[in-house]
């Protein structure tokens, strides 16, 4: 693969440049049935058509009290699709929806990450201990396609496993699916997205991920891949606290450009996830440790300013601010930002003017 021709541009401080301004959104634009409830919310998707799809979780029960029937039974199931005017439409997942491999179920232990793509298909990741598998789903929860195995571990050379996965991008015109690959693994992989058939893969830089000394290759996790209005894939380094931009053909990667976010984070890092404006000309990056989207301009690959997550103060409810980083990030149709904090919840930050 060839190696880099561009140098990375590392700026960091906010610009006089145009940027998004936002203001919190306080109306309810999703309902959930009554009598019914969700979890905690993991990741959120939107499609062309307007809907909301919301990824969920409830929590390990760490109390031994077990919970009634009564209380199982309102549980939504993990995956909820909610139409554009915030009606319910469905709710479906778990072990029964994705068949059994090795004695195991194939659906994960821990739901990570749900992608939907130009097709109307579900991508759904985990990230549990064992969960090394990519399912994608028809819209009404039917299984199209499994690549790698839960319970099945690949490392950096494995082209047919991976080692827990977080998300991908689905070239949907090539039949080719980016698998940001992952937790345990320092790598972009790619698959036919018919057949799950190996195509290629990159790390860092463009280069082989196994070649890669530790301080030069993606950290872990890999946490997001996505293309931009530019034809370029982004990758989401997330402990790394950068966005690696690659210009990908059918025969070569190349390694264009990165931008740091909030250096010096430490922790989880700041790059957790990322999205681009219907303008085509900003994109958002979600950072779960400082509680804070970052607007970088596509342009010059540079830090323009940031908009917070209104996270609660620290103690506010009996948990530590921390519990409410932002997860994930999405955006809808009009611009509106959404933002996927675990135990808090879906919050929408509204587009109001570029200023």
């Amino acid at each position: 693969m060839a190696e880099a021709t561009i140098a990375p541009a590392r700026a960091s401080a906010p610009s006089a440049t145009l940027r998004p301004y936002f203001e919190k959104d306080e109306s309810p634009f999703y309902r959930v049935p009554e009598g019914r409830r969700l979890g905690s919310v993991i990741a959120t998707a939107c499609g062309a058509d307007g809907h909301l799809w919301i990824l969920h979780q409830f929590a390990v029960n760490y109390s031994g009290v077990e919970p009634t029937s009564l209380e199982i039974q309102s549980r939504l199931r993990p995956v909820v699709e909610f139409a554009a005017d915030g009606a319910f439409v469905r709710d479906w997942g778990g072990a029964d929806w994705a068949p059994a491999a090795g004695g195991l179920t194939q659906w994960p232990g821990n739901v990570e990450n749900i992608v939907i793509d130009d097709d109307g298909d579900l991508w759904v990741f985990g990230y549990g201990a064992d969960d090394h598998a990519v399912l994608k789903f028809s819209r009404e929860g039917t299984l199209k396609l499994r690549i790698g195995e839960r319970g099945r571990k690949g490392d950096d050379r494995d082209t047919s496993h991976m080692g827990t996965p977080t998300a991908c991008y689905h070239n949907v015109l090539d039949r080719e699916v980016f698998v940001a690959d992952g937790y345990h693994n320092h790598r972009i992989i790619t698959f036919d997205s018919d057949t799950g058939a190996f195509r290629r893969q990159w790390g860092a830089y463009g280069k082989e991920p196994a070649t890669l000394k530790p301080e030069e290759s993606f950290g872990v996790p890999v946490h997001q891949v996505s293309r931009g209005p530019d034809g370029l894939l982004y990758v989401a380094d997330r402990s790394k606290n950068r966005v690696q931009a690659f210009e990908v053909s059918a025969d070569a990667v190349r390694f264009v450009r990165e931008v740091v976010i909030a250096p010096g984070t430490m922790g989880f890092g700041s790059a957790f996830d990322l999205v681009f404006s219907t303008c085509g000309r900003f994109m958002y990056v979600a950072d779960g440790m400082n509680n804070r989207v970052w607007i970088v301009g596509i342009a010059g690959f540079q830090v323009l300013g940031w908009t917070g997550s209104y996270c609660d103060f620290e103690g506010s409810g009996n948990f530590p601010a921390f519990y409410g980083l932002i997860h994930r990030i999405a955006i809808d149709r009009d611009g509106n930002l959404l933002l996927s904090r675990t135990l808090k919840g879906v919050h929408r930050l509204r587009l109001k003017f570029i200023r």
